[in-house]
C-alpha cells in the first residue's frame, strides 16, 4: 500500500495533505498566522472528484478532514502525530509518496517519516507561489489535484521499476537521465568498458585527461538568418526523434560526407608509447558510440513491438539525456560526435507532383518584440501599419488571381505561358505596392506621426514602460516619433521590390520632425539584442530546447510556469558566461604566435 503525502510553504503559510487510499481517508492541514478559516470538507471533496473525473478515474468514497494550525511547527507536529496513528494501525509494508519543495526539510520536522520507505514525487514550485487573498482555495484546489494524480504516478513509476529492473526507491527526481545512465552503464559493462561515471558533468577518466574542460560542451549551433520579406512561402519543421535517427543512421552519413567512422578503430591501435593527442574525440568515444547505438536500437524494438511507453520516451529525450551535465554518464565528446550527424534534410516534390493535402486552417500570430522597444501609445499604430502593408499586396494579388481564373482558358494554357503570367502577376502586385505607399502609407504614417507629436507636445522625453526605458543605450529617448518612423522605416525596408520608395517615405517622415535623413539619430540600431542557451532544460516538465533570453517571450521562457526554470536558467547563464569569459581571457592572455600560456599568464 502507499501513503501520498503533499505539502507546500509560502512566507509562513502552508497546506500539508495526507492521502491514504487504503484507508480512504483524506486529511488536511493548513497553516494560517492569521486564523481565517476559507478551506471545507465539502471544498475539497468535490476539488478531488472533479480532479479524478478530469483523469479519467473513479473516485472512491472519502472521508475529508481538515486542521487549522498558526505555525509551521505546530502543523509539523500535527502530521507528526497523524503518520505515527496510522502506522499503528497498518503495521504492515508501506510506501509514502512525497511531493515537496524540500524533502530534507520535511524529513527533519516530520521524524516520522523516517519509518517510511519514501518516493519522490517532482514538485511543481509554481505550487509554493500564493497570493495574498483566496490562497488557501488555490492551495487546497492544487492539493487535491495532486492527489488524484498521485495513485496513477505511483503505478507509473511500479511499471518503471519492472521495465528497468530498478528498485522503486532508488529513482531519481530526473528519471528519465536516470534510467538511460543504468541502461547505458550495463550496456557498457556488457562489453566490459570502464564507467567515466562523475556528478559534476566531467567524465572520470582515470586522470588521463588533462586538457582543459571549459570548452567540452560548446558545439557549434548553426543560425543562418537572411532578412526579407517572403510573401510566397513559408514553411514551419517539426522534426522529431532527429538525434535518435541521426545515431543508427550514423554510418551512412558519415560515409556520405567523405569520412569513414568505422576506420578509426582498425586504423588506430593504442600502443604501448601512445599518448593522449594520439587519438582524436571520435575515436576516443567510439566503442562507446557503437554501445549507445546498440542501446538505441533495443529501445526503439520495445517501443514498436510491445508499444512501451518508457523505451518511447527514452527514446524522445535522448538528446536532453547526450547534452545535460546532470548525466552520470556525460561525455562532451559523444555530445559532439553525435552532434556532427545531428541534421535533417527535406525531400521536394517535383512541380508535376499530385498534391492531396487541402488547405489547412492555420493560425497566423502576428508578433513583434520590436514594437516593444516603442511607447505604449505608439505600438498599436506600428503593428497596424505593418499588418496593412503585409495584407494589402496579398489581397491584390488574390482578386488578381481570382479575375484571371474566369478569362483563362485551360485548354489553352501552356506552361511557359504560366511562368509568364506568374511574373507579369509578381510585377503587377510590387507596381501596385509601391502605388499604395506613394499614397495610402505615406498620407497614414504622415498623419500617425503628426498625432504622436501632438500628443508628447511639451515633454522633452517621451513616458514609457520601464522596459522601453532600458532596452538599448544606442536609443534616442527624446523623441517618440522619431523612433516611431525608425522602427516603422526599418521593418518595411525589408521588402527589397519597395525599399527605394520606404527611403523616400523616410525622408519625407523625417523632415516632418526636422531631423535630416543622414542624421546619425535619424539611423536605425537594432534594439534586440539576442543571447542564447543552448539546451535550456525544464527542471520540472523536462522540456529541452535552446533559448534566446533577450528575443523569447516570458511565457515561453518558462512554459510549465515553475519559478524553479528561472532558477536553472540563472545558474546555466551564469556558468555559460563564465565559459565565454574563460575563451575571452585565453585568446587576450595567450601568445598570439605559439597559442600557449606562460606560467605567469596561466596564475593570474
Amino acid at each position: 500500500m502507499n501513503a501520498s503525502f503533499v505539502s507546500s510553504l509560502s512566507e509562513g503559510r502552508a497546506v500539508y495533505i495526507l492521502y491514504f487510499p487504503t484507508s480512504f481517508r483524506i486529511h488536511a492541514v493548513v497553516v494560517n498566522p492569521f486564523r481565517n478559516k476559507e478551506l471545507s470538507t465539502s471544498f475539497l471533496e468535490k476539488q478531488f472528484r472533479d480532479a479524478c473525473q478530469a483523469l479519467g478515474s473513479v473516485p472512491g468514497d472519502l472521508t475529508f478532514h481538515v486542521d487549522y494550525q498558526t505555525t509551521v511547527d505546530a502543523g509539523s507536529k500535527y502530521v507528526q502525530r497523524m503518520l505515527l496513528e496510522y502506522r499503528q494501525q497498518h503495521p504492515g509494508p508501506v510506501i509514502a509518496v512525497i511531493e515537496c519543495p524540500k524533502l530534507q526539510d520535511i524529513k527533519a520536522s516530520v521524524k516520522a517519516l523516517d519509518d517510511f520507505p519514501c518516493v519522490t514525487l517532482p514538485c511543481n514550485a509554481r505550487d509554493n507561489s500564493y497570493q495574498a487573498l483566496g490562497w488557501q482555495a488555490t492551495a487546497g484546489r492544487t492539493s487535491m489535484q495532486r492527489c488524484a494524480a498521485s495513485t496513477q504516478w505511483f503505478n507509473e513509476r511500479i511499471s518503471l521499476s519492472r521495465y528497468a529492473h530498478v528498485p522503486l526507491g532508488n529513482f531519481e527526481l530526473d528519471w528519465l537521465l536516470f534510467t538511460a545512465d543504468v541502461f547505458f552503464s550495463r550496456a557498457l559493462r556488457d562489453q566490459q568498458q570502464v564507467l567515466w561515471i562523475s556528478d559534476d558533468g566531467i567524465p572520470d577518466l582515470g586522470g588521463t585527461y588533462e586538457g582543459d574542460t571549459c570548452f567540452a560542451d560548446e558545439v557549434i549551433q548553426p543560425a543562418l538568418t537572411y532578412p526579407g520579406a517572403y510573401r510566397r512561402v513559408s514553411v514551419e519543421l517539426k522534426i522529431h526523434h532527429l538525434a535518435v535517427n541521426s545515431l543508427l543512421k550514423s554510418s551512412q552519413v558519415d560515409e556520405m560526407d567523405g569520412g569513414s567512422i568505422g576506420s578509426f578503430g582498425n586504423d588506430m591501435v593504442p600502443g604501448p608509447h601512445a599518448t593522449e593527442t594520439d587519438f582524436d574525440d571520435p575515436s576516443l568515444c567510439l566503442p562507446a558510440f557503437q554501445v549507445l547505438k546498440q542501446l538505441i536500437q533495443r529501445c526503439i524494438s520495445d517501443a514498436v513491438s510491445s508499444g512501451n511507453v518508457f523505451a518511447d520516451a527514452i527514446l524522445q529525450h535522448l538528446y536532453r539525456w547526450l547534452c545535460s551535465p546532470q548525466s552520470k554518464l556525460h561525455d562532451p565528446a559523444l555530445h559532439r560526435l553525435l552532434h556532427n550527424f545531428n541534421y535533417g534534410g527535406i525531400q521536394a516534390k517535383t512541380l508535376d507532383a499530385d498534391c492531396a493535402d487541402g488547405d489547412n486552417d492555420i493560425d497566423i500570430v502576428s508578433s513583434w518584440n520590436i514594437a516593444e522597444c516603442l511607447p505604449k501609445a505608439t505600438q498599436d499604430h506600428f503593428v497596424l501599419i505593418v499588418s496593412e502593408f503585409l495584407y494589402v499586396p496579398w489581397k491584390y494579388m488574390r482578386e488578381e488571381i481570382a479575375k484571371r481564373a474566369t478569362i483563362r482558358d485551360d485548354t489553352s494554357c501552356t506552361p511557359s505561358i504560366t511562368v509568364m503570367a506568374a511574373e507579369n502577376l509578381e510585377g503587377q502586385v510590387i507596381g501596385y505596392l509601391c502605388d499604395q505607399i506613394s499614397n495610402y502609407f505615406a498620407e497614414k504614417l504622415l498623419k500617425i506621426v503628426s498625432d504622436i507629436l501632438h500628443h508628447f507636445k511639451g515633454k522633452s522625453k517621451f513616458e514609457s514602460d520601464e522596459r522601453s526605458r532600458e532596452s538599448d543605450p544606442h536609443t534616442h529617448k527624446g523623441d517618440a516619433a522619431l523612433e516611431f518612423i525608425k522602427h516603422i522605416c526599418a521593418v518595411l525596408a525589408l521588402d527589397q521590390n519597395v525599399q527605394h520608395d520606404i527611403l523616400r517615405m523616410r525622408k519625407n517622415l523625417l523632415k516632418l520632425v526636422r531631423v535630416k535623413e543622414f542624421a546619425p539619430e535619424a539611423q536605425f540600431q537594432d534594439p534586440c539584442a539576442s543571447f542564447t542557451l543552448p539546451n535550456v532544460i525544464c527542471s520540472y516538465c523536462n522540456d529541452c530546447r535552446d533559448l534566446d533570453l533577450c528575443r523569447d517571450s516570458q511565457r515561453s521562457k518558462v512554459r510549465s510556469g515553475g519559478a524553479r526554470c528561472r532558477i536553472v536558467g540563472s545558474h546555466t547563464i551564469v556558468s555559460r558566461w563564465k565559459t565565454h569569459f574563460c575563451r575571452w581571457s585565453a585568446s587576450e592572455r595567450g601568445c598570439t604566435t605559439c597559442r600557449t600560456w606562460s606560467a605567469s599568464d596561466a596564475g593570474k
